[in-house]
């Protein structure tokens, strides 16, 4: 007797995620479970899904998150799945919203994108990693949730923004931090060491707090100290801390400045990641395929102001005498920035208060407000208020040419870099960067479709089962008997983003199908609301 599955995908054009060449095939998927794979129509189902010219594949993994408040939020995701994204990993660049202790001047809403107070008033507090792992699955998500522990909310737990080494016991308490966390279900650890407070970090502070992660076979995601000029020694250090507490390496969005040295040095520096994986070292870097990346403009303000400020950051930036003392002190790559003429290139993906200025260039803020550009942009936090740290730029992080370069390299995973928005709710229309709604779609469309700048196959490898692999997952990021039922249908000669910097909240086209543990997300293109993922390491 032929056995009938729940749901069976007839006929597609499988790509497993392995890098295998496409083939037609039947999949079969019973409970959250792929439970069949066989030649084309052989294989029944109690529903069935005509995949006739349409690609199958394992969901995408988004490697690179910053969606650690939104998916507590509002976990139903719809800026991710709507792309085929089934599995999301915020926490990234040494940000994110737990475990964080409070005091030394720093609040919550300094340590996560898109936290904003009025938010957060029917949630507990965030002090253990495991309170919140607890709280976004009792509230639900679409997606799977892995997410990363943040150095920065632990250093800025016990030290603030204070620029300095820590004390051996200030240090003890963040591998403790770090330790539980990883018991509650952390999937790895991440820095910012171009930003407030991961700068102050040295290599061995991370090093040793980064141990309880090698330790439980997690991995260590890094925005290195620098993407210019000294970008070689920045893999060196990446390098070091790896070897020295055991974890995998990601080195993220790695790829020169375009304002920066030549390709030269970069490549030597990929030459020293590349090294350390020949020698045993899980290394990979990874990419978004855009050409303009997320910068919160507080990102820019000197560590000594938001210390000097505390808590209260938000108000000073009420008064002139203390914004005229930033604007004279900013963050130099910022004023090199402007000083190259592009604040035209630079627009702004959420004022963090009525919406007014989504879309305009800091340029054209300028010149409405009567002021320099680097003004404009302070002025901008100060009417935002305490939600000062959601006012996010996104500028030209790239150089075309660069960026080909990475999306044709098989080391490169492919990432969003990115939050989550819905379609309603108290995240509708949000755009945090271009990625948020369309980086996976936008890798398919111009860079498979239009350019041929890559194969389908290895493309679906880099979203699926090469980030699967960094995270240590063997039974998701592929469409095997047996693995989860992860899914994604699409079509190839339809897939694509439209999103670009003046309007990052478009929803992609050609998602027909999305299945997070076998249940629909996504069904004939339109999102169902459910809330099917999972939520932690030790869930997944």
């Amino acid at each position: 007797m032929t056995h009938v599955h729940d749901l069976v995908f007839r006929n597609v054009r499988l790509v497993d995620g392995t890098g295998s060449a496409p083939r037609n095939a039947d999949v079969a998927v019973d409970g959250d479970r792929i439970a069949a794979i066989g030649e084309p129509s052989t294989l029944k189902g109690r529903s069935e899904i005509d995949g006739t010219g349409r690609v199958l594949s394992p969901g995408f993994i988004d490697i690179h998150s910053h969606a650690d408040f939104g998916l507590l939020l509002d976990g139903r995701a719809h800026s991710a799945v709507t792309q085929g994204v089934t599995t999301i990993v915020p926490g990234n660049c040494g940000h994110g919203v737990a475990p964080f202790t409070g005091g030394k001047g720093v609040s919550q809403t300094d340590m996560a994108f898109g936290l904003r107070p009025k938010w957060t008033q029917d949630l507990d507090d965030f002090t253990s990693f495991g309170g919140y792992l607890s709280q976004m699955a009792s509230r639900g998500v679409g997606p799977n949730v892995l997410p990363m522990i943040p150095h920065g909310v632990l250093r800025a737990s016990v030290a603030g923004f204070e620029e300095r080494e820590l004390s051996a016991s200030e240090l003890a308490t963040m591998v403790s931090m770090a330790d539980e966390a990883m018991d509650a279900g952390a999937i790895g650890i991440s820095s910012g060491l171009e930003y407030t407070p991961g700068i102050a970090a040295t290599r061995e502070e991370l090093a040793a707090v980064a141990m309880p992660v090698g330790a439980r076979g997690g991995f260590y995601a890094t925005h290195c100290r620098n993407r210019s000029e000294r970008i070689v020694e920045a893999a060196e250090e990446a390098v070091y801390i790896t070897q020295a507490s055991g974890c995998r390496l990601e080195m993220s969005h790695f790829v020169r400045r375009p304002t920066g040295p030549g390709r030269d040095l970069a490549m030597k520096a990929m030459d020293v990641i590349r090294k350390s994986d020949a020698a045993g070292t899980r290394s990979r870097f990874d990419v978004f395929p855009l050409e303009y990346g997320p910068s919160p403009v507080a990102m820019f303000v000197p560590q000594k102001f938001r210390r000097e400020a505390g808590t209260a950051f938000g108000e000073r930036l009420s008064d002139p005498t203390f914004v005229n003392r930033i604007i004279g002190d900013l963050d130099p790559r910022f004023v090199a920035m402007l000083e190259q003429g592009i604040a035209e290139d630079m627009y702004i993906s959420d004022d963090a208060n009525t919406g007014e200025y989504v879309g305009w260039t800091l340029g054209q803020l300028a010149k409405a407000k009567k002021t320099n550009v680097a003004s404009a942009a302070i002025l901008l936090m100060a009417e935002a208020g305490p939600n000062y740290y959601d006012v996010v730029i996104n500028e030209r992080w790239l150089d075309w040419n660069d960026l080909v370069a990475a999306m044709q390299d098989p080391d490169f995973i492919i990432m969003g870099d990115g939050g989550v928005a819905n379609l309603d709710g108290p995240l509708a229309g949000k755009g945090f960067a271009l990625a948020d709604w369309g980086y996976a779609t936008r890798a398919l469309g111009q860079f498979v479709r239009d350019l041929g700048a890559l194969e389908l196959s290895d493309a679906i490898r880099r979203m699926t089962f090469e980030p699967a692999a960094q995270l240590g997952l063997s039974d998701r990021g592929t469409v095997a008997e047996g693995s989860y039922a992860d899914l994604v249908l699409f079509d190839l000669e339809t897939v694509g983003s439209d999103v670009r910097p003046e309007k990052v909240t478009v929803v992609s086209t050609g998602i027909e199908q999305v299945l997070v543990n076998g249940v629909f997300v996504v069904r004939d293109g339109d999102v169902t609301n459910t809330r099917p993922g999972r939520v932690g390491r030790h869930n997944i």
